[in-house]
């Protein structure tokens, strides 16, 4: 029966990264050259949290202010994307950011076996992507003072579900960063991680597991500048997209590797004429 996590999160899952689907899950993706299929596939995962109804933030609206229209807003999931160097001193403007940013158009990503044309379930739920707040970022300032304060925001604004920061490498290369840099922005992203797992607790009074998802993205350069088992005290896994295995005329098969896992696990899935990801964890 097809799952109703996403593509990492099942794949994480199966190789016991993420024990339990309830489990939280903290992983470094490397991307892909035009970030296409990196960022599809954290999106797709940003979406399965949004949309999951087994978390505390998913029980009440936390004081948007829009419930009464049925369409609460509360945030469960921020996506920090970076974005490119022509935004100058424009990062207030959100027209401006949403056509220079250089967050591909995520594909739709989709489990094997969910396919058919009429089933309902691919379709995206309006009121999920209401509680996904997109941030975009200049700089690597811009995303400290983000986790610094994400946990102390008004209720409505934390992210209890996941923080995804997409376009870290870019900001690391661009602003000529060490590893040292890299090494602390991952060390905060962990930190803010934990703080709000403990706000996640405070708030539920089921006594759920879950916690609190974390996702970066990084370019192959700036991934390489750190050895795996910095990656690992960190509390991160390492997952990497690699494409053009094999291809035909309307069909690429992708590659998702996790690295750092012994011994290697890989799971393949397919690019349906750049519009559609399919995927299969077995």
């Amino acid at each position: 029966m097809p799952s109703s996590m996403s593509f990492l999160q099942a794949a994480s899952a199966k190789i016991s990264i993420m024990p339990a689907p309830s489990s939280s899950l903290q992983l470094l993706l490397v991307e892909d050259e035009n970030k296409t299929l990196s960022y599809s596939l954290a999106m797709d995962a940003a979406y399965s949290l949004a949309s999951s109804s087994s978390s505390p933030s998913s029980m009440q609206c936390r004081g948007c202010g829009f419930s009464e229209h049925n369409c609460c807003r509360c945030c469960r999931v921020a996506m920090l994307v970076a974005t490119n160097q022509n935004q100058g001193q424009q990062q207030n403007d959100r027209k401006s950011n949403k056509t220079e940013t250089d967050m591909p158009f995520p594909l739709r990503c989709y489990q094997e076996g969910m396919n058919d044309n009429n089933d309902k379930s691919r379709e995206r739920d309006q009121s999920a992507l209401n509680q996904i707040q997109i941030r975009y970022v200049n700089s690597i300032e811009d995303v400290i003072k983000y986790l610094a304060y994400a946990p102390s925001l008004p209720q409505h604004l934390i992210p209890l579900d996941g923080i995804f920061l997409l376009g870290l490498g870019d900001l690391i290369s661009r602003e000529s960063a060490g590893i040292m840099e890299l090494t602390n922005i991952l060390s905060i992203l962990s930190d803010t991680g934990f703080v709000l797992d403990k706000l996640r607790s405070e708030m539920d009074s089921s006594n759920c597991t879950q916690s609190t998802t974390l996702v970066a993205t990084l370019n192959q350069q700036i991934y390489s500048s750190l050895p795996q088992t910095v990656y690992k005290q960190l509390g991160f896994s390492v997952a990497s997209s690699v494409q053009n295995i094999a291809s035909n005329s309307n069909t690429t098969t992708c590659e998702l590797v996790f690295e750092d896992s012994p011994p290697r696990n890989s799971f393949t899935f397919t690019n349906k004429n750049d519009k559609e990801i399919v995927w299969s964890v077995e």
